[in-house]
C-alpha cells in the first residue's frame, strides 16, 4: 500500500514538472514570435534620404567620355591549306601593306603548273602542224577546233595554278603592328584560318555616344578638342568623320572623331574626354545621378507617395556634372529618393531621414 502511494506521489510530481515546463516553453515561444514580428515590422520601414526633381541649367557645351579605337584593324588569314615553310613576322612587328608575311608550301602546285605548260607547248605545236595539213586535206576542221579548245583549257589551268601559288604567299592587308600571333613555322593552316592581327594606330578614332539633343549639334568635318585620361596635360584635336544615323538600344548615337597619333603615343582602348561646343544653354528637368536605379538605358526612380517608395521608369537624356536629364517619368517638384535605395522594394514604407 505504501509503495502504491509513493508511486502516485512521484507521478504527480513528474506531471507537475512537465506541465510547468510545457507552459514555460509556450510562453517563451510566444514571446519570441512577438519580438520577431515587431522586429519585422520595424525593418519594413526603411530610412531614406530624399530630394526633388528640379530644373537645372544644361550648358550648350558638353563633355563626353569615350574610347580610342584603331584607325584600322584587320585579321591576317590564310587563303589556302598546307604547311607554313617560312614566317616573316612576330608579335610587335611593324609591317607594310603588301609585305610577304608567310609562305605555305606550294611545290606541288608548281609541279602541276610546269606540267600544264609542257602540255600547252605540245598542243600549240600540234595546232601548227594540223593547220599546215588542213590545206592538203589530211585533217578536218573539227580536229583543229578540238586542239584550239584544248589550248584554251590549258591556259585557264595555268591561270588557276598561278592564282593558287599566289595565295600561298600570305601578305599584309594593311600597314601596322602585328598582334595575336597564332602560328609558327611548320604549322598547318587551312583556308580562312586566322594567323594574327594587324592594328594600325598611326591614326585613331575616338568613339563616343551622344544623346539626340547632343548629336544634332555635331557636324561631319567639325574640329573637336579632347584629352586622354593618361595624359591630362596634353591637348589633342581631331575631325568628326562619322555620325551614326541609327541609335543603339540605349538611344545613343555613335560619333567617331579621327585624330593623328604622332609617335604612337596613344594606344587603342585608352579612354579620354571629348569637349563639344554645342548650342545654347537651356533649362531641363534633372535629378541627382545617385537617384537613378539601374543603368541609364533602363533607368528607374523611387518617388515618395504617402510615405511609400514607388518605383517609376524614366527616360533619361544628357548627363551633366552629377545630374541626369529626365525626359519622361517624373515632373518638376516631385520628391524622390536619392539615398537608401539598396534596401528598397516597390511600395515599401519609408522614413525620410533628411533632404
Amino acid at each position: 500500500m505504501n509503495r502504491i502511494i509513493k508511486y502516485l506521489i512521484w507521478a504527480l510530481v513528474l506531471g507537475g514538472l512537465s506541465y510547468f515546463a510545457y507552459t514555460k516553453l509556450g510562453q517563451n515561444k510566444a514571446k519570441l514570435e512577438e519580438n520577431a514580428k515587431a522586429s519585422q515590422e520595424r525593418n519594413t520601414i526603411i530610412p531614406v534620404v530624399t530630394g526633388k526633381a528640379e530644373m537645372a541649367n544644361l550648358e550648350g557645351n558638353f563633355n563626353v567620355v569615350g574610347n580610342f579605337a584603331p584607325f584600322k584593324k584587320v585579321a591576317i588569314s590564310s587563303e589556302t591549306a598546307g604547311k607554313v615553310i617560312s614566317l616573316n613576322f612576330d608579335n610587335g612587328s611593324v609591317v607594310q601593306a603588301g609585305a610577304n608575311l608567310a609562305t605555305v608550301d606550294n611545290d606541288l602546285l608548281r609541279i602541276q603548273m610546269e606540267t600544264t605548260k609542257t602540255n600547252l607547248a605540245k598542243a600549240e605545236n600540234d595546232l601548227t602542224r594540223l593547220q599546215r595539213l588542213l590545206g592538203e586535206g589530211g585533217v578536218t576542221q573539227q580536229q583543229i577546233d578540238d586542239v584550239k579548245i584544248q589550248i584554251d583549257n590549258l591556259k585557264q589551268q595555268i591561270k588557276g595554278s598561278e592564282k593558287q601559288i599566289s595565295m600561298s604567299y600570305i601578305k599584309a592587308p594593311i600597314s601596322g603592328f602585328v598582334t595575336n600571333k597564332m602560328i609558327e613555322k611548320g604549322s598547318l593552316v587551312a583556308p580562312g584560318m586566322q594567323l594574327a592581327m594587324i592594328t594600325n594606330i598611326s591614326r585613331l578614332k575616338m568613339q563616343v555616344y551622344l544623346t539626340e539633343e547632343q548629336v544634332v549639334t555635331v557636324k561631319k568635318g567639325q574640329r573637336i578638342g579632347m584629352k586622354a585620361d593618361l595624359f591630362p596635360d596634353r591637348n589633342f584635336e581631331g575631325t568628326v568623320t562619322f555620325i551614326d544615323v541609327n541609335a543603339d538600344l540605349s538611344r545613343r548615337y555613335l560619333v567617331e572623331i579621327e585624330i593623328a597619333n604622332t609617335g604612337d603615343v596613344l594606344k587603342s582602348g585608352m579612354t579620354g574626354t571629348v569637349y563639344f561646343k554645342g548650342g545654347a544653354s537651356r533649362q531641363v528637368l534633372s535629378v541627382p545621378r545617385e537617384a537613378i536605379v539601374g543603368s541609364l538605358q533602363d533607368a528607374k526612380i523611387y518617388v515618395v507617395e504617402n510615405n511609400k517608395a514607388v518605383l517609376r521608369p524614366v527616360v533619361t537624356g544628357s548627363v551633366f556634372g552629377n545630374k541626369v536629364q529626365i525626359k519622361e517619368g517624373v515632373e518638376a517638384g516631385v520628391e524622390i529618393v536619392v539615398s537608401g535605395q539598396i534596401n528598397l522594394q516597390d511600395g515599401m514604407d519609408i522614413n525620410v531621414a533628411g533632404n
